[in-house]
């Protein structure tokens, strides 16, 4: 069932398997999107895609590890929505399974970046419209069994564990605005996240719609 006031949502990663899915998902729905991604090819194609169901979403093509994306991410948000109910983000890069040492010091740095610093910026700059709604919900997937910490998954382990404690900070410092986190369980999520490992696609159609159907029933 539609909600009688639409909701307004930004998604951020959202040409990925998952993303995609949840995107044309919340399509249906009775919301306003704004669908981040990196590839302007893919962006493109999912809004071809939600169009065939007589949809439109705003389209946001950037580079999260730009600096000209931090700087400008308020006043592009802000340019379609006066708030923000509800924000999911699937940003993530797993490189495959490698020791923590094994790493150049750039890459080290580049996958901080993505996995950990790139997640406080969005928050830092988009907290004024978070704030303006009065039951937003920011999302992020997890698996616990990897956030908990675990060999070979290097940064992507880490900053699992960082950013739930960082959000579980921000949302203790904004308790009268009621923004609520929620961190969804899912399996795999190193390779679900990011690119597909060897070219495989871990989620068959059940997976998804599942996986789907939690971050579809958070936002609404």
């Amino acid at each position: 069932m539609e909600r009688s006031l639409r909701s307004n949502g930004i998604i951020f990663g959202s040409t990925g398997v998952l993303g995609s899915r949840i995107s044309l998902d919340l399509a249906r729905m009775n919301t306003n999107l704004i669908l981040h991604g990196k590839s302007l090819e893919k962006l493109i194609k999912l809004d071809n895609e939600i169009k065939q169901i007589n949809k439109n979403v705003t389209l946001f093509h950037a580079d999260i590890t730009s600096k000209e994306f931090s700087t400008n991410l308020l006043r592009k948000v802000g340019s379609k929505f006066s708030r923000i109910d509800f924000m999911i983000n699937l940003i993530g890069l797993f490189l495959g399974l490698r020791p923590l040492t094994n790493f150049s010091h750039k890459e080290w740095n580049d996958l901080i970046e993505i996995n950990l610093s790139s997640c406080w910026r969005i928050i830092k700059e988009l907290e004024p419209l978070i704030r303006k709604s009065k039951n937003s919900k920011i999302i992020f997937l997890e698996n616990k069994n990897i956030s908990f910490g675990k060999a070979y998954h290097n940064t992507f382990s880490i900053c699992q564990k960082a950013k739930k404690t960082m959000l579980k900070i921000f949302g203790e410092e904004n308790l009268k605005f009621r923004i609520k986190v929620h961190f969804i369980e899912i399996e795999k999520i190193n390779s679900g996240m990011s690119l597909p490992l060897a070219g495989k696609n871990d989620y068959d159609e059940r997976k998804l719609k599942e996986i789907s159907e939690k971050v579809v029933k958070k936002c609404l």
